[in-house]
């Protein structure tokens, strides 16, 4: 019988029982309820799976039940011609996918799946190696432990203290701001939205050369143990480039405000400054010099492997202009020529820019000694060679900035009252 649509009292009472050969499927009808109709479900269990199906006619419920009944009558079939080894299969292959809570035709389907991927007989082969790469196969290295190993593999590595104490500021920032993080934690958005937000220690955002900087030590301790087998992809892999520096984007002062910053100079600052402008020193290599290392006799500067950035000694040349400005302010030979910590250089420098009315720039005094040194000799190595740096970095960086006038203005800097400067030995 067919019907449209029923109110509650046409509503049939009781299930309808659809019968074919030794199947029967039961439809439950549906009482009408405020602004529904009434309807006819079936519990569909002919693919080995629940599933309920809705009608809105008690006709179209019968002929879906009589198909349903078809479907199972077909595998009861099946099923009884099955010889007693492939019922013994079937039934094996039921219990090996039961931990999983699959049935045998969804198992089945997923093989198929990763057959098409990798080849029927690779597919065992694809899944061990898997789950070797995978993290959850890996022991959870807390961030900070996995730093520690780190830093003590280098350092029996020949790297340099310089180099070392440089991972170790970098690395110990990265494990202070993911505290209880393990190394497999991190994915590539993880590291890029850190870098994204680093700032300078007065709050500024950090320059795109720190975050460079930044990124490839980061980079280093990732990659280290993606080769040892404790991470399956090093996650700095994918980070965004930030575009290469060009010569436009160097800062450096011009004649006038470095000679203004050396006037705002406190005391315990100007020795450290004054090498890094006119002899090109790292901030930390000035900070960290003793006066036993400033050589007036011959004029040079020795930057020792524990001072210096990279893992060599340099003799950098010392113009008259920084002897005249140390010469009053040398101290004795085991003295640092910066008493304070050497983290606290830069600040001093900034003070003193703002004192001078002097706008900051990063590195200024460095990029200030190799942008005038390049103009005034023309020798790219010979640069190179003095700022510890690469032939390849002077030549695409600093080239043309300047012209020789400033060049020869700038290193001209002397103190207010030039002293008479003569040759002294160094103090004991």
């Amino acid at each position: 019988m067919t019907s449209s649509t029923r109110t509650d009292s046409q509503s049939p009472a009781k299930p309808i029982a659809v019968t074919l050969g030794r199947t029967t499927v039961t439809i439950y009808p549906r009482a009408a309820e405020r602004g529904r109709n009434a309807r006819w479900n079936i519990a569909d269990y002919s693919t080995g799976k629940r599933r309920f199906l809705s009608f809105p006619t008690e006709k179209e419920a019968k002929a879906e039940a009589n198909r349903i009944a078809a479907r199972i009558n077909a595998r009861d079939n099946a099923g009884a011609s099955m010889t007693g080894a492939e019922r013994a299969l079937l039934l094996r292959a039921t219990e090996l996918v039961a931990p999983y809570e699959f049935d045998v035709q969804t198992a089945c389907a997923l093989f198929a799946e990763a057959a098409k991927l990798v080849g029927p007989h690779n597919v065992v082969t694809a899944c061990k190696a898997f789950a070797k790469r995978s993290p959850a196969s890996r022991a959870r290295l807390p961030l900070s432990e996995a730093v520690a190993d780190y830093l003590r593999t280098k350092s029996t590595k020949g790297r340099s203290p310089r180099h070392l104490q440089d991972l170790s500021s970098r690395l110990g920032r990265f494990v202070a701001d993911h505290s209880g993080k393990a190394l497999a934690d991190f994915a590539t958005e993880d590291v890029q939205r850190w870098l994204d937000h680093l700032t300078r220690e007065d709050g500024a955002p950090a320059s795109a050369q720190s975050r460079r900087n930044f990124a490839t030590v980061v980079g280093g301790l990732f990659e280290h143990f993606r080769r040892r087998g404790s991470l399956a992809e090093n996650p700095c892999k994918d980070l965004e480039r930030e575009a290469t520096r060009n010569g436009g984007d160097i800062a450096f002062w011009t004649p006038a405000e470095a000679e203004a910053l050396l006037r705002a100079m406190p005391s315990v600052a100007l020795p450290a400054f004054v090498l890094s402008l006119f002899c090109g020193l790292r901030s930390a290599e000035a900070a960290r010099l003793t006066w036993a290392s400033v050589n007036f006799e011959q004029r040079h500067v020795e930057v020792r492997i524990g001072a210096a950035k990279t893992a060599s000694r340099r003799l950098v040349p010392l113009p008259a202009a920084a002897v005249e400005w140390l010469l009053p302010l040398r101290g004795n030979a085991k003295d640092r020529v910066y008493s304070e910590h050497e983290s606290g250089l830069p600040k001093r420098v900034s003070e003193a820019a703002k004192a001078a009315g002097v706008r900051r720039v990063e590195n200024g005094a460095r990029h200030s000694f190799v942008t005038y040194h390049v103009a005034l000799t023309g020798d790219v190595a010979r640069v190179a060679l003095d700022a510890g740096n690469s032939p390849n970095v002077i030549h695409g960086h600093y080239r043309g900035l300047a012209t020789t006038g400033d060049a020869e203005r700038f290193f001209s800097i002397r103190p207010v009252e030039t002293p008479n400067v003569v040759p002294m030995p160094a103090r004991a």
